[in-house]
């Protein structure tokens, strides 16, 4: 039986992330030490040298389990089945976690209500030399995400910490890959609430070669898919991809095709990333994100109508339009 004070860190890595070391090292010096780590092999290329490093940081509490080339959602779930723990720390193999996260963040849910299934944090943006970037400022209260989950991001994922009984029966969904942590978060909401704390525990690393950079137009395909499947279990009562499985892929893949998308998407993200180099004075990352910016410009109609709807209403700004797929329309 799993302690109620018992947690578990996860993490899921690929290729050969430079920064996997400072992401282990921070959890290493973690005032609360979590029962396991579990790093899961994802496709790493220098899995024994991250073994070697493993066991020196951790002993015997380190675990690298294999699930090369599954996917995210595939590596987190084999995380998941992998742990014993009451609590799952997420954490990415780019990211470095305050000393005090894990203390803080056990420290809530041990006397938090018990409609209250997990918690995230705030985050401080950090590029690929650690440099500050700025600071999130995310909703915090129950009442504050349940209103704004449907429109906007309300969540880092690498910082949630939740009870894993939960994320047992109510697993990632490898299907919405890209925007995994969303539909996981809007079916938890359904159950519970996950708020995240006003404190800044974790510096989240922004680089240009990220992935939710390069393949943003699908990561935010994904988005308004696990938006339309949430309005559909709350308008109608029925969970679309239980009927249909291949849905979700019909799907991404008509978003993608509409013109102009994938520049709107693009574009859009690299105005964010300008503006947060900008603001911590990185001249070298707003340079590289506005050569994404031109390049990708919009410069036919549909891609400028496009993406000034986006502008203002955000994740929601799609929901509104009839797609093909009668189930996920929900107007």
């Amino acid at each position: 039986m799993a302690l109620d004070n018992s947690v578990d860190v996860i993490i899921p890595a690929r290729g050969s992330p430079p920064w996997l070391e400072s992401s282990l090292v921070s959890i290493a010096s973690q005032s609360f030490q979590p029962t396991a780590i579990i790093l899961i092999d994802d496709g790493l290329h220098r899995v024994i040298s991250t073994e070697d490093l493993g066991e020196k940081l951790f002993g015997r509490r380190f675990r690298l389990v294999k699930n090369a080339g599954q996917g995210i959602s595939a590596a987190l779930n084999t995380g998941i089945r992998q742990s014993s723990a009451h609590w799952i720390a997420r954490m990415d193999a780019d990211d470095v976690a305050h000393p005090n996260r894990l203390r803080q963040q056990f420290d809530f849910l041990a006397t938090a209500p018990n409609d209250i299934l997990g918690c995230g944090t705030q985050v401080r943006f950090i590029n690929a030399t650690g440099r500050v970037l700025g600071c999130s400022r995310l909703p915090e209260s129950s009442k504050e995400i349940r209103k704004q989950l449907l429109h906007r991001t309300c969540f880092v994922h690498s910082t949630l910490m939740i009870r894993r009984d939960l994320l047992t029966t109510t697993p990632y969904r490898p299907s919405l890959d890209g925007a995994e942590d969303l539909d996981l978060l809007l079916r938890l909401s359904e159950q519970g609430g996950v708020i995240n704390l006003n404190q800044t525990l974790l510096d989240y690393r922004i680089h240009p070669t990220q992935e939710s950079f390069r393949a943003r137009a699908r990561q935010t395909a994904v988005q308004e898919l696990a938006f339309r499947l949430c309005l559909s279990r709350q308008k109608k009562n029925v969970e679309p991809l239980e009927i249909q499985p291949e849905l979700a892929e019909n799907f991404i893949q008509w978003r993608l095709s509409r013109p102009g998308y994938a520049r709107c998407r693009t574009f859009l993200t690299a105005l964010r990333y300008m503006k947060t180099y900008l603001w911590g004075l990185d001249l070298e990352g707003f340079t590289q994100s506005a050569l994404i910016g031109l390049k990708s410009f919009p410069i036919n109609p549909s891609a400028v109508n496009l993406t000034w709807h986006v502008c203002w209403k955000a994740g929601a700004a799609l929901l509104h339009q009839r797609t093909p797929f009668d189930s996920l329309n929900v107007n």
